[in-house]
């Protein structure tokens, strides 16, 4: 009750001196883990600063109201809160306290993962302090600005920010010493000093118990499992994850649990535990997507996405890379509406209007990335960009390179005004500057080829002979690889006939459409793996039973209207469950896709074979009568006979195969019908074994 009477004295002080917001400071940061009384202050001091006109007083109620939508995970309410502090500080001239401001939107950016605004607004505010000696605040915002270096993974620069603190020889506060402590933890875990890091640790861990949060607990906690598995002490390591995971259920702190998950996870993937780096991950992703945890989530969604393709579960693995291309659009889209928000911050017409067409142009590469990666066809994706490109670069010719390193060749689609050509070419990675920018992963950008290809290679070109032959010439050109998980597969060009047309803005609109490209290759490929998955049997390549009965309709189809011919073969080997039981399925594979081997030289172009069952097969025979699917089923029955199967250097064995035929004829009424006539055949032909058997 004393602080309530202690809290309305200090509100009625603030109308003759607005330096008495000081008192009120202490008292928030008292009430700062009293959810419902802090919140309830807060709403006091706005309501009285309002009332009051008292434009400082009401700057600071925003700025704790920020810090409070910051806690309970309302990240962009706390934006909003700390920009509305930032304007009134601003209008109030106060670049004293406009620090504190800047530092609230540094920290709710970085937990946004925006982490290029965070580091703009940290930089915005030490420049307040620098200016006004605010060495309370530059503190703060120093060692916030290098946990968002750390988050960024610029390690350096992070490790640059704590040498200016050590520089300031000022005395921190037991909460700065820790967050300053623990931020030189990760850095020397990820610069190659775990050692260093676990007594930093230590160290932290001794300072006064009043300096400690629950959240520099649970963060200390996996930190050193983050330094043992450095240092290859992997029991240790899943200890201490395991004591930080505990920690934040017992204490209710969700975005730590995620962050602790988070590193659990990678430990997890490293061990190729990945049964319990998907559980770990897929509650990363039911907590995250609830509290708005975008850049965890977006981790999250990657490990996911690479364990199932590492497990070639090529559909689960498309699902989760789909949610971490909209979480990463999510975030970006962010980034983009905050930008343009900063229009606000200025009145001139000119500024305006540069960020009318940023608008415009990040609008229309989003627009035509989405329509990239919604599209599975290379053809129809170099079409596109060429169409909408245009419209931000002049160019005369455009390409598209996929890159096969295994067959060392490219898929080249290239488009000259509108008409695409699309051939396999081979990769030469000396003579071609195609071949320089894949082997290299460099961009190049040139004003006048016939001069400048020099930087890149000892001859000219091969690849503008072509245009040379037409009587036309290529000047400017640039090429940028298109890269995916550090592996490059494939580059984009644009050309010119004239000289010295482009330069980094080029390049940077062109590298964020390669971003898209190499995202729909990805899906492109995918999609063929799931495609060829429910096609085409694994083991034979032939087609599965549900496609070859699709392709058996057609064909029936065909006969009822145009009466042409056609026959099926049912075969299936004999006592193969020997071989099995004998030998073992691994073993029992092998002997199958050696005979898949044999029936595949057995048959015509025309002909469509398929797995119908363990060690069954169905051949439908286009455009042929009894006599001939005959033939083609002696010739299959002799070959399996007569060939000797090598499962292993010990193991060979020999074979036989019953095979059933019969031809379409007026009394089938489906394909189906004809198939079964066909079965018939063949349990008769298996009671003798190693026999063809027909009408």
């Amino acid at each position: 009750m004393d602080v309530e009477i202690t809290f309305e004295k200090e509100l009625n002080m603030l109308i003759e001196n607005e330096d008495c917001i000081e008192s009120l400071r202490e008292i928030f940061l008292k009430e700062i883990n009293n959810t419902e009384q802090y919140k309830s202050k807060i709403d006091k001091l706005l309501r009285f600063s309002k009332g009051n006109n008292l434009i400082r007083s009401e700057a600071w109620g925003y700025y704790y109201l920020g810090w409070y939508n910051f806690d309970i995970s309302e990240y962009e309410k706390a934006v909003k809160d700390f920009l509305t502090s930032y304007d009134l500080f601003e209008k109030h001239n106060n670049k004293y306290e406009l620090a504190y401001a800047c530092n609230g939107l540094t920290n709710v950016y970085c937990q946004m993962g925006q982490f290029k605004l965070a580091n703009e607004w940290g930089l915005k505010g030490i420049s307040f302090c620098e200016e006004t000696g605010n060495d309370e605040a530059m503190i703060i915002l120093l060692i916030n600005t290098c946990i968002n270096y750390i988050q960024m993974e610029y390690f350096d620069k992070a490790l640059n920010i704590v040498e200016s603190i050590d520089g300031m020889n000022r005395e921190l506060t037991a909460r700065q010493k820790i967050s300053y402590m623990l931020s030189i933890a990760e850095i020397e875990i990820n610069m190659g000093n775990p050692q260093n890091a676990l007594k930093t640790i230590d160290e932290a861990m001794e300072i006064e118990p009043s300096g400690h949060h629950n959240t520099d607990i649970s963060e200390m906690l996996k930190l050193k499992g983050m330094a043992y598995v450095k240092i290859q002490e992997y029991d240790l390591a899943e200890e201490q994850f395991e004591k930080s995971y505990k920690f934040c259920i017992k204490y209710d702190l969700m975005y730590e649990k995620c962050s602790t998950m988070l590193q659990w996870s990678k430990f997890c993937l490293f061990t190729e535990k990945y049964d319990k780096a998907m559980d770990l991950l897929n509650q990363i992703i039911i907590i995250s997507s609830s509290n708005k945890y975008n850049p965890i989530m977006r981790e999250a969604f990657y490990s996911l996405y690479s364990i199932c393709k590492k497990k070639d579960k090529t559909g689960e693995a498309l699902n989760y890379l789909e949610s971490y291309i909209r979480v990463d659009d999510e975030m970006y889209d962010y980034e983009q509406s905050q930008l343009m928000a900063k229009m606000n911050l200025y009145n001139t017409k000119r500024v305006a209007e540069q960020y009318k067409q940023l608008y415009k142009r990040t609008e229309l590469l989003s627009t035509i990335g989405q329509r990239i990666i919604s599209n599975l066809d290379i053809s129809s994706i170099a079409h596109i960009i060429n169409e909408e490109i245009k419209k931000m670069i002049d160019v005369d010719y455009f390409g598209i390179a996929v890159y096969d390193s295994d067959n060392d060749q490219s898929a080249y689609y290239f488009i000259k005004g509108h008409i695409l050509i699309s051939k396999i070419i081979k990769a030469d990675l000396k003579n071609a500057l195609g071949g320089y920018c894949i082997k290299n992963k460099e961009d190049i950008i040139i004003g006048n080829v016939k001069t400048d290809y020099k930087k890149y290679l000892n001859s000219q070109p091969i690849e503008f002979k072509g245009f040379e032959d037409e009587g036309k010439t290529v000047s400017s050109v640039i090429y940028t690889p298109m890269i995916i998980n550090e592996k490059v597969v494939g580059f984009m060009t644009v050309q010119s006939e004239k000289e010295n047309l482009y330069g980094k803005d080029e390049l940077n609109i062109l590298k964020i459409l390669v971003n898209y490209t190499a995202i729909a290759v990805e899906n492109a490929k995918t999609y063929k793996k799931i495609e060829d998955i429910a096609t085409y049997d694994c083991l034979t390549k032939f087609l599965t039973k549900l496609e070859i009965l699709k392709v058996g309709d057609k064909i029936y189809e065909k006969y009822k209207k145009s009466k042409l011919r056609f026959s099926v073969i049912m075969m299936d080997l004999d006592n193969f469950k020997i071989v099995n039981d004998t030998y073992g399925h691994i073993y029992g594979d092998k002997a199958l896709s050696l005979v898949a081997e044999i029936i595949s030289r057995c048959i015509r172009n025309t002909d469509y074979i398929g797995r119908f069952g363990g060690d069954e097969f169905l051949l439908i025979c286009f455009d042929a009568g009894l006599n001939e699917a005959l033939e083609i089923a002696e010739r299959i029955r002799a070959a399996i006979a007569s060939n000797l199967l090598i499962l292993s250097d010990e193991i060979s064995i020999r074979l036989t195969m019953s095979l059933g035929v019969h031809e379409c004829d007026k009394w089938d009424n489906s394909c189906t019908d004809v198939v079964k006539r066909a079965d018939k055949r063949l349990y008769i032909a298996k009671e003798c074994k190693n026999t063809v058997v027909c009408e």
